[in-house]
């Protein structure tokens, strides 16, 4: 029975990997998730790298120096016309000097908007510069968020069979996110700060290297998916939070359970649990510091891995805009409705204590296919 059970896995493993091609060998057309009825103004999103420039834009190779600029970014409907590839304007940000104008910029930018912040977005694994940039514009968009918006968009090779490569990768970018979070606290800028998967593990580190600070270095820090071992013992995960929930107005953690792609990261790393894998475990951290909210994302709709529901679920989309507005879980969960709330042992939800869920429709919650693949995935990859 268990090896019929590996060759369904093993076909099922194909057929994931062919829905979730490397980003860097395609061309991907990436919409808004509201669908029709609006016509979308283009973004301006600023952003910082540490890839190498080529005749497009910026390869998948690391090159060591920081490269800045801002890219005016269409995203469209659901079914209006493709849009045309981001236009770049290079802003130089080598050397303290250069990186502190590329953040007045920014500044600027959000003073034109009649804002004191910016939302820093730290992209995950397998993303190239383009959809990385994409999919930034995106999540502005989609949360309306009203601001400037700045990309850290390391240099991840954009290879789904290159995970190893792009642990490696994401290290190099911590630097680059240390120093422009200096910048923008110098130009007088509390940053938004969200990081999905790798990306968290970035923000993350960023943070501790500059906490504690005198003052706060960000406003709301979402961890979205973090792809950060939280094993029993030696919980990474925790300590790093505990850390930075310091220096943070507000901590969000995102997590499912249905998450292959961080299941897949558990087998990598030896059989370490990765904390956006784990909703039920991220209560603990909820219930440690007074600041720190966790939401169970186990029931988004999303791409067939399960760990781009921040991107794909329109629930996960409006619940992160009223998140940025700075508005509560109880009042997310009441007059917002973009969250459930149970009650998790003797917390009640009246007193923001209880377990919060992202509401789905029935019909929009993962299917039985899904449920397949997170029933036979530990069979393809066994945790040591």
């Amino acid at each position: 029975m268990t090896a019929y059970l590996r060759i369904a896995a093993l076909a099922a493993a194909a057929l994931l990997s062919g829905c979730t091609l490397s980003a860097s060998l395609r061309h991907d057309d990436i919409r808004s998730v509201w669908g029709p009825g609006r016509t979308l103004p283009p973004r301006t999103v600023f952003f910082a790298t540490d890839r190498q420039p080529d005749a497009t834009g910026f390869s998948q190779n690391w090159g060591g120096v920081a490269r800045c600029g801002r890219a005016v970014v269409h995203i469209v409907n659901a079914v209006a016309q493709v849009a045309p590839d981001p236009a770049l304007e290079p802003i130089a940000c080598e050397g303290p000097a250069q990186m502190t104008a590329f953040a007045r910029a920014i500044a600027a930018d959000a003073r034109a908007r009649h804002c004191a912040g910016v939302l820093v977005i730290v992209h995950g694994f397998n993303l190239s510069f383009r959809n990385g940039l994409l999919h930034g514009a995106q999540i502005a968009t989609d949360t309306q968020w009203p601001c400037a918006t700045l990309l850290l968009n390391w240099s991840s090779e954009g290879l789904f069979n290159r995970y190893v490569a792009d642990v490696e990768r994401s290290g190099y970018a911590v630097p680059l996110l240390i120093d422009l979070l200096r910048a923008l606290d110098a130009a007088g800028l509390k940053p938004d700060l969200l990081g999905h998967s790798m990306g968290a593990r970035i923000a993350l580190s960023a943070l501790a290297a500059l906490c504690p600070a005198p003052s706060r270095i960000a406003n709301e820090l979402i961890l979205i998916a973090p792809d950060v071992g939280d094993e029993p013992g030696n919980d990474d995960f925790g300590r790093l939070l505990g850390r930075d929930a310091a220096c943070v107005r507000r901590a969000t953690v995102y997590a499912s359970d249905n998450d292959l792609a961080l299941m897949a990261s558990e087998s990598i790393h030896g059989g370490v649990p990765r904390a956006g894998q784990r909703p039920l475990q991220n209560l603990a951290y909820m219930a440690a510091s007074p600041n720190v909210e966790a939401i169970d994302a186990s029931l988004g709709p999303g791409d067939p891995s399960g760990h781009a529901y921040f991107v794909f679920a329109y629930e996960a989309l409006s619940d992160m805009m009223w998140l940025l507005d700075g508005a509560s879980l109880a009042d997310r969960a009441g007059k917002y409705g973009t969250l459930v709330c149970t009650d998790a042992g003797a917390s009640l939800c009246a007193t923001g204590g209880g377990r919060y869920s992202l509401k789905v429709a029935p019909d929009r919650r993962p299917d039985g296919a899904q449920k397949l693949l997170r029933a036979i995935w530990p069979v393809i990859l066994p945790f040591q």
